[in-house]
């Protein structure tokens, strides 16, 4: 299919909750006449039972992403919005009863949605509290993400069991024990194929381990439903509630949780596969009964499972890809062949720690999937940013948001590809969630028009977005004419924000003067040329890149700088690496109320002591003034906060660093193309024959 930059959006966006205007004509005919008679049951003969399909949607959130945890913020991410207009039944326990489907649900009985919450956030299912060291782990290394796997798989084989019996075949007391016996490393999943042989040398019962664990649980469910199978032609001796001809799966992911999505999905369909063989039937099957994958739909895939690979090319770093365990690039992350797949990319993202993982192999396509970069960072694509975080945007609802572009444009892709969603039917809350303002959709469509490269390899369109991006950084460097601090967005932030922006900007000032410093020595040496593929992670090559337009760029369209002023984030400046230093106002709140606690106790202490030393060299230690261990500025800070409750004006640390990392904003982001040494870097009619590098 296609690698592309999104193209203009349609002003039907605005009305995304409007069937009739959101769609022209012929999507609803394919709509009314293709898919919603497959979604409601079909009586072929009055005098028999209704034979019916059945539907799975699996939602699977992002890092730090989490339902319940979004409602006082709104920060709720795509995958939640989507959630929210596929109808059915969810699982009980992991949300709120009011944040079930509510239109007609007897209507929707065989339909079932499936929420995961995003690594570092509460998910007791799971057992990860979303606290302490699972939030650390979580955050930095995507713990519990393979449970997290597990369990949708569970409730996949549950929700089987669920539409016969009305009630779970694996009970939340069982998963505990499942999650220690499922081993999701590709091998494993190899073993699944009812052909695979063992080694008896190699034990056989640890070869298919987790295979025999799947296999006591469908051979339950089997038993369980089977007398509602049908026998070829013939109805099944039992066809209450219905005679189930085939179950669709649709799945969506964003960030690490399309990583785990891309894994979820390439299991089921080895559980599927392995079901089918069970039961004696080709294909894939779960519980007997024939099984179509409809839809994957992705924001920005990131990986950074186990060790990722933050600082490059040092000794230990080079050992890191963030692929590790359940995550392996050149399988479990591969889309299957013939699904249908959108994958949405953030154009401007460039943290070390946030690699996009392509859904290309070697720079190609598989058939029927879609790679579209659309213009923001990681979060502008899946979310999870607060309405006017940064000061972008001025709606308190979001509605000015960029993130709402990708999530419609996600929307409309599924629907036309049969997925069931149904945002007209929604509950309020759920349809604002997709307002959008007619200005945003006009504002991006300008900056659209701006582009050059549009299509071809997601190298090229990847690159032509960064310099954009670097070059508006040039235009608010703080040194400059036109300083950051002086745009109307930032001074519509709050201090939080401003800290960070501010701060970020500061440091993008030294990252400037050492690369002007190495260019005006390299450039002695020989010319600058375009690098090729892979970049060996090595910063200088990737500078080596920026020096070839550094000096001779043409000025940015007063729409490119109005876009990234007023709609795409800074991600670089919000995140922070190194512990101990807040990346949310509520952090940052409880951050300063120690400082205070600290620098009040220090100061009653040496008021304590006496004013006059002795003249002993003991009394003279002893009366010594204590140290609070602050900076002159966090002593300020905390000074201004005792008196305020307010976050003050300061300097903010702990980003990506430039020493060891070399991370900054002159940095291209790294892309995966289906293996852990397949990088993707630049156009193939720049690459030079240099065989230290790889090429997609």
């Amino acid at each position: 299919m296609t690698i592309k930059l999104c193209g203009a959006i349609l002003s039907s966006f605005s009305k995304a909750d409007d069937i009739n205007t959101f769609f022209n004509n012929k999507e609803i005919r394919k709509i009314n006449d293709e898919w919603m008679p497959r979604e409601q049951a079909i009586l072929k003969d009055p005098q028999k039972s209704c034979h019916t399909n059945l539907f799975f949607g699996f939602f699977f959130d992002g890092t730090k992403n989490n339902y319940v945890g979004a409602e006082s913020s709104k920060t709720h991410s795509n995958i939640v919005r989507l959630y929210d207009c596929f109808p059915g039944m969810s699982v009980p326990g992991v949300l709120p009863k009011e944040m079930d489907w509510q239109y007609k649900p007897s209507n929707y009985n065989h339909f079932f949605k499936v929420y995961i919450p995003g690594v570092a956030s509460a998910f007791k299912e799971v057992g990860d509290t979303g606290q302490g060291l699972d939030l650390t782990l979580g955050a930095a290394m995507g713990y519990k993400g393979e449970a997290r796997i597990i369990w949708a798989l569970i409730q996949a084989i549950n929700n089987v069991h669920r539409y016969f019996t009305s009630k779970p075949l694996i009970e939340a007391a069982d998963v505990p024990k499942l999650l220690k016996a499922i081993d999701l490393h590709k091998n494993q999943r190899t073993a699944m194929d009812p052909f695979f042989y063992t080694d008896p040398d190699r034990g056989a019962d640890k070869q298919i381990r987790t295979r025999g664990v799947f296999q006591e649980w469908l051979t339950k469910l089997h038993k369980a439903v089977s007398l509602h199978w049908k026998n070829g032609a013939q109805d099944p001796p039992k066809k209450d509630p219905g005679i189930v001809d085939t179950i669709y799966i649709s799945i969506f992911g964003f960030s690490r949780g399309a990583t785990q999505a891309r894994a979820f999905t390439n299991w089921l369909q080895a559980l599927c596969t392995f079901d089918a063989s069970l039961c004696g039937k080709s294909g894939m099957t779960l519980g007997g009964f024939p099984v179509a994958f409809n839809f994957l739909g992705l924001f920005d895939t990131v990986a950074s499972v186990g060790a990722g690979n933050t600082f490059g090319n040092n000794v230990l770093a080079k050992l890191a890809d963030g692929h590790g365990a359940w995550s392996d690039s050149e399988s479990s992350l591969r889309i299957p062949a013939g699904l249908r797949c959108v994958h949405l990319v953030a154009a401007q993202e460039v943290r070390r720690s946030f690699p996009l993982d392509s859904i290309s192999v070697n720079g190609l396509l598989p058939d029927n999937c879609d790679e579209i970069v659309i213009p923001g960072m990681h979060s502008d694509i899946g979310c999870g940013y607060m309405p006017t975080e940064q000061g972008k945007g001025v709606d308190p609802d979001g509605d000015d948001m960029l993130s709402r572009i990708p999530l419609i444009y996600m929307y409309r892709e599924a629907r036309l590809a049969g997925v069931p969603l149904k945002l007209e039917l929604a509950n309020p809350i759920a349809r604002q969630r997709f307002a959008l303002t007619p200005q945003t959709i006009s504002d991006f469509n300008a900056y659209i028009a701006t582009c050059k490269i549009t299509e071809g390899t997601l190298t090229a369109i990847m690159r032509d977005q960064r310099k954009y991006y670097i070059q508006w950084l040039l235009y608010r460097r703080a040194s400059g004419k036109t300083p950051l601090t002086g745009s109307a967005s930032f001074q519509r932030a709050v201090n939080f924000d401003q800290n960070d922006l501010k701060s970020a900007n500061l440091e993008f000032e030294d990252e400037i003067k050492a690369f002007d410093s190495w260019m005006a020595d390299k450039g002695k040496k020989h010319p600058f040329q375009a690098m090729a593929p892979g970049f060996d992670n090595e910063h200088a090559n990737e500078w080596e890149e920026i020096a070839t337009w550094w000096n001779s760029a043409a000025p940015l369209p007063p729409q490119v700088i109005h876009f990234f002023d007023e709609y795409v984030h800074d991600s670089r400046a919000w995140f922070k690496l190194i512990p101990g230093n807040p990346d949310s106002e509520a952090d940052m709140h409880v951050k300063l109320q120690k400082m205070v606690e600290i620098r009040q106790r220090t100061l009653k202490e040496n008021q304590e002591r006496p004013r006059i030393a002795p003249l002993t060299e003991r009394g003279a230690q002893a009366s010594a003034a204590v140290s609070d261990g602050l900076t002159d500025e966090e002593r300020a800070a905390a000074d201004e906060y005792a008196r305020t409750l307010k976050i003050p004006l300061m300097n903010t640390k702990g980003r990506e660093p430039f020493t060891g990392a070399k991370a900054g904003y002159l940095r291209y982001r790294k892309i995966y193309a289906g293996a852990d040494g397949i990088l993707i870097s630049t156009t193939p009619e720049l690459i030079r024959t240099d065989k230290a590098h790889h090429t997609a």
